[in-house]
């Protein structure tokens, strides 16, 4: 009987992994754009469902996309709000930028940025080099997005490949 149950938790816990994956760590996604002609990179890190930071990369583009998804309904009066989104790296803030709002999903509240090409390059580095924690902080939400640096460095060195195309 003792078996019974060992052999049920066993099955539950494996059944369970493809559910938790790209959960809680950092992720990259590289995929040839035929209409650009550019590689695109996106790299993800969601902490729900319905919430995470998605980081896009275009090789035809300039700079970094960052897309922080709080998980609440967006409102009308997030239009009115220009968000500044800030990042930090292993307890360090780095940088700054003006971002807008929007919605993504099924109506799901966004604040978004596209960084820089200085501050792209910064972020990146920042980024790829984080051992501990990348927490990102979105303007529109009461709390920081607060993620572990886990598949950081490997997800980081895509974002840098990428914009290494971009000059």
């Amino acid at each position: 009987m003792r078996w019974f149950f060992t052999v049920i938790l066993v099955t539950l816990s494996v059944s369970s992994w493809p559910v938790n994956a790209g959960f809680d760590r950092w992720t990259a996604d590289k995929k040839s754009d035929p209409f650009s002609g550019g590689q695109k990179v996106t790299v993800t890190n969601m902490s729900s469902m319905r919430s995470g930071i998605v980081i896009f990369c275009d090789s035809a583009e300039t700079g970094l996309t960052v897309r922080a998804i709080p998980g609440y309904a967006y409102q009308a009066a997030l239009a009115l709000i220009e968000p500044d989104i800030q990042f930090a790296f292993d307890g360090k803030k780095m940088l700054s930028q003006k971002g807008e709002t929007g919605t993504v999903g099924d109506n799901l509240a966004v604040s978004q940025v596209t960084l820089s090409p200085e501050n792209s390059r910064i972020f990146a580095k920042a980024f790829a080099g984080a051992v501990k924690q990348v927490a990102i902080q979105d303007g529109i939400s009461d709390q920081p997005h607060l993620m572990t640096a886990r598949g950081s460095t490997k997800s980081g060195r895509a974002l840098i490949e990428c914009m290494q195309s971009q000059e």
